[in-house]
């Protein structure tokens, strides 16, 4: 096991990594991010499974989220509005990712540790600059096992407000995105999906989605889905309880990732036409090169109370984690 920092990329970045057996994960303080994560294949090979941005510069810029912690709120609020709240609009007339300032675009302190079978990073940031009520102070530790990546978060508040934050990388698990994401399979543990509108803001109801493009409760190939869906995916599914509750599976690499969770739902977001300029692991940005599975509370739930709620007093106690396992397929 171990831990080794890079400090002061492009004045202010610092690169952790940490390595626990065959799995290794680099970790960014702007936004505290996950940079890159390497897993073997069937055969022993390590490759990273993460979409990375080559030139670090661009990281710096990025304005789709690669890897980071998106809060105080993943996803979008409608008109950016909350009681006597009004949150930026950064999305058309609506609010998204916690805005321009938001904990994706914020420089995180962090400290690591280790413990008898793990290594992890702690990020902590109080936020005072992304327009929420607050100030927000919110912790969270990633912790490599030989053999998973577990994620976990706390917060605290001074004043009522609004939480509900997201890890937000894209895998890819070719490894090095040798491939797209089309012959990937994926298996989500969700009978019903949420309906969204034409700007993507859920409408206040759900859909059974049993025996259409969207079922994954069997394991489906995404290009296979996408040949229905040609738009692409970007929904949140409703997660039912169980471990794991997604799985993604590559077979040309034998590559398994499990998700398990305690959030409500997942947005999976399949990157159809996202294509742009800038390099990643060594390839410009194109069309379904990599999937986002984003474990978070529903999308705009704040104007959907009947789903729950995201508000946070200074009294809320609550942790949220995700677990990522790794493993491989005989083939």
């Amino acid at each position: 096991m171990t831990i080794t920092i890079h400090k002061r990329y492009h004045d202010k970045l610092d690169l952790i990594t940490l390595t626990n057996g065959s799995l290794t994960a680099t970790f960014l303080n702007f936004g505290a991010r996950l940079y890159q994560l390497y897993t073997p294949d069937r055969n022993g090979r390590t490759e990273n499974i993460l979409l990375s941005h080559d030139n670090k510069q661009d990281i710096l810029k990025d304005q789709a989220y690669f890897g980071a912690f998106v809060g105080p709120v993943a996803g979008r609020i409608k008109y950016g509005s909350w009681k006597n709240t009004q949150l930026e609009k950064n999305n058309d007339a609506h609010h998204i990712h916690g805005g321009s300032n938001g904990w994706a675009f914020q420089y995180w302190a962090y400290e690591t540790f280790r413990t008898a079978h793990t290594v992890g990073v702690s990020f902590t940031l109080t936020d005072t600059c992304s327009g929420y009520p607050g100030p927000i102070t919110a912790i969270v530790n990633y912790e490599l096992t030989e053999s998973s990546l577990i994620m976990k978060s706390i917060y605290q508040t001074k004043e009522l407000t609004l939480i509900n934050p997201t890890n937000h990388s894209y895998f890819n698990l070719s490894g090095n995105s040798k491939s797209d994401i089309m012959n990937h399979s994926l298996t989500i543990n969700a009978a019903e999906k949420i309906v969204t509108d034409k700007e993507n803001i859920p409408i206040g109801t759900r859909e059974n989605i049993t025996g259409t493009a969207y079922d994954f409760t069997q394991e489906k190939a995404i290009g296979a889905a996408l040949e229905d869906i040609p738009n692409g995916i970007d929904d949140p599914f409703v997660l039912n309880a169980g471990a794991p509750q997604v799985v993604l599976k590559e077979p040309v690499s034998g590559r398994v990732m499990e998700i398990t969770t305690n959030r409500q739902s997942v947005i999976v977001f399949t990157t159809t036409g996202f294509n742009d300029s800038f390099l990643v692991n060594g390839q410009a940005m194109r069309s379904n090169l990599g999937i986002a599975l984003e474990t978070q509370e529903i999308p705009n739930i704040v104007h959907q109370p009947q789903w729950g709620s995201i508000e946070f007093s200074p009294e809320t106690r609550k942790e949220h984690w995700t677990i990522f396992n790794f493993s491989t397929e005989i083939e």
